[in-house]
């Protein structure tokens, strides 16, 4: 499980987990929400979600905001606003995903 983990890009900065029974979780919360964002990729194929393709980069907007105010220092983020934008995020690019794969398939039909 260790070199599954070690393989996400994550700073895994322990105030910045969400804390289980006082342990931080080996991921930090924004990733840990666009890991359960990604949840939704079959869920969009199987339902054949196609979406306007900016629709994704919209989603993609408050986790850009958030993490590039925060690490300008501009203010302080928190774990609720980081699992939101990830999870907005990771919704966003499961859109993507599904919608790229949609569009293909009936390109080639």
């Amino acid at each position: 499980m260790k070199e599954l983990l070690d393989i996400i890009p994550c700073h895994r900065i322990p105030e910045r987990c969400l804390h289980i029974k006082g342990k931080p979780m080996p991921l930090c919360t924004r990733c840990f929400a666009i890991l359960i964002g990604y949840l939704f990729t079959p869920i969009a194929l199987i339902a054949e979600i196609a979406i306007p393709l900016w629709l994704p980069f919209i989603l993609a907007l408050p986790l850009l905001i958030d993490g590039f105010t925060q690490r300008w220092k501009w203010r302080k983020s928190t774990n609720s606003l980081r699992f939101l934008t990830g999870l907005l995020f990771g919704v966003g690019q499961s859109l993507f995903i599904s919608s790229i794969v949609v569009y293909a398939v009936d390109w080639l039909s």
